[in-house]
């Protein structure tokens, strides 16, 4: 560079460059060491940031994993203790019949006192069974962690199945015997109405008389139109009136009218018994017949909806001979049972009495914990049902009687059955949260702590190396700095040679 020139200072340029590059990388120093990371955005390193993201994902799901393998422990501990106490009753039952079956200690009444006692112990068995519960879940009735499938969403629109009771995994198929249908009333006429015929004469009400006029009330509120109330005479047409029902503010989504097949037909906005409609005429008419059946001059006419009832068949196609059970306790659409829980059909499928095969799938008992990272990586469990009719292997444990001698030999037969399924479920229980929860805990802790360590050395700080760049960036840019005042100053030297 020739020092006779003054128009480009390039001492000066590169001064400066060095200063805007030293100043960068201290401001970065800067950003690593205040922050703690090395990586702040995906500029600081790409092919780390996606690295370190996924290990960061992996760490928190690690986390849910370890905790999710802690509740089901927890979940465990309170089934077995259930059990525990259950197994304490059944010895207590097993020494009664014991008591009961020797005639040199007791009389009838006495064995009467005792089956008393026995009776006392299966009632509290059955209220375990049945008041178990973690979270809300019961655990001892044979439901836990009872899974059903959708497989058909055309007919079956949700599902409330919460327990199979003694029914097969498997599909399971519905037969709507009731079909589920809306209160309605209907004008009868022989398909007479339209919408551009008048009310006079054409259908159930005659308003030909002088001075004919009526009011409608639906379900007690009274048809508006435009905001008055509605006044049928002889100017008014079906359609009239259909339309005044739909624009009543007081019904909208109670009830809707349509002209179907030439009928007003009125009906409810839902299915089910608990869907009601009524309409009822005040004023005076030549006639007025009930929109229902047209059989004389009723001012007033009611109707109910009706609920689905349908066979549900566990475990294979009730056409095939499946074992059917009543659903029937619901609503409307939905159909339950006091054991098994609800199923809510679709509307197309509720309202036609039908054959639904396949339409559920479900599996029994199965308590399934989320224990790893990924998909599929659970672990599982059943818990069979603790109640006395599902104890015992020769009899069920509820039919034990000790009244007499030969009952309690056979108690104690059904006693040590019942005792041998406990200590079963409980040991089975006991390995499995020892063996596979609490281990997959202490797995995950490790592997957690593995992870995050991986996932420190690619994105966090190492604060002695960031100090030593901090350091060098800092003195570079005072020495840049000072630099760049002796080049700005360089091109002063050119007027010593202009003094001359």
């Amino acid at each position: 560079m020739s020092l006779t020139r003054i128009n480009q200072n390039i001492s000066s340029l590169n001064a400066q460059r060095q200063l805007e590059n030293n100043t960068k990388r201290i401001g970065q120093s800067i950003e690593r060491l205040s922050s703690g990371l090395r990586i702040n955005r995906g500029a600081d390193d790409p092919a780390g940031l996606v690295l370190s993201e996924l290990l960061r994902a992996q760490v928190s799901g690690l986390d849910v994993a370890q905790r999710n393998a802690s509740q089901g422990v927890n979940l465990i501990k309170t089934a077995e203790g259930a059990m525990d106490e259950v197994s304490g009753l059944l010895r207590q039952m097993r020494d009664l019949a014991l008591d009961a079956a020797s005639d040199s200690n007791k009389n009838a009444d006495a064995r009467i006192a005792l089956q008393k006692q026995v009776e006392s112990a299966l009632t509290t068995i059955d209220n375990i069974a049945t008041n178990t519960k973690y979270a809300g879940r019961s655990l001892l009735d044979g439901s836990a962690g009872t899974k059903v499938s959708v497989i058909d969403n055309s007919t079956v629109n949700t599902q409330g199945i919460t327990s199979l009771g003694d029914q097969d995994d498997g599909y399971i198929s519905v037969q709507v015997t009731t079909a589920a249908e809306k209160a309605t009333s209907s004008s009868d006429t022989g398909g007479a109405v339209v919408g551009a015929n008048t009310v006079s004469g054409t259908g159930d009400i005659d308003l030909s008389g002088g001075g004919d006029a009526l009011s409608m009330y639906i379900n007690g509120v009274k048809v508006q139109n435009g905001g008055a109330d509605l006044l049928i005479d002889a100017t008014t047409t079906w359609n009239d009136v259909l339309t005044a029902i739909n624009t009543t503010a007081a019904l909208d989504g109670r009830v809707t009218a349509s002209i179907v097949g030439g009928e007003l037909v009125v009906s409810s906005d839902a299915y089910g018994s608990a869907q009601h409609i009524s309409v009822e005429f005040s004023g005076t008419a030549t006639s007025v017949q009930d929109l229902l059946d047209s059989g004389g001059e009723v001012y007033f006419e009611a109707d109910f909806g009706v609920d689905c009832v349908a066979d549900v068949a566990f475990g294979g196609n009730a056409l095939d001979g499946g074992s059917d059970v009543t659903f029937s306790g619901g609503s409307g659409l939905t159909i339950s049972h006091a054991t098994y829980g609800s199923i809510t059909l679709t509307a197309s499928a509720a309202t036609t009495i039908a054959d639904y095969s396949d339409v559920l799938y479900g599996q029994q008992g199965t308590l399934s914990f989320q224990v790893g990272y990924g998909a599929g990586e659970t672990a599982s469990t059943t818990i069979s049902s603790m109640k006395t009719s599902d104890l015992g292997v020769t009899a069920a444990l509820s039919t034990v009687d000790i009244s007499t001698v030969d009952g309690a030999e056979v108690a104690l037969s059904i006693i040590d059955e019942a005792i041998n399924q406990v200590s079963a479920v409980r040991g089975r229980l006991g390995a499995f949260q020892v063996n596979e929860l609490e281990a997959q805990a202490r797995a995950l802790g490790v592997a957690r702590e593995n992870l995050a360590a991986s996932e420190s050395e690619i994105r966090d700080t190492d604060f002695g190396r960031e100090m030593a760049e901090f350091t060098t960036a800092q003195v570079l840019v005072q020495s840049a700095t000072a630099f760049l005042s002796q080049a700005n100053s360089l091109p002063q030297q050119v007027l010593q040679l202009i003094r001359g």
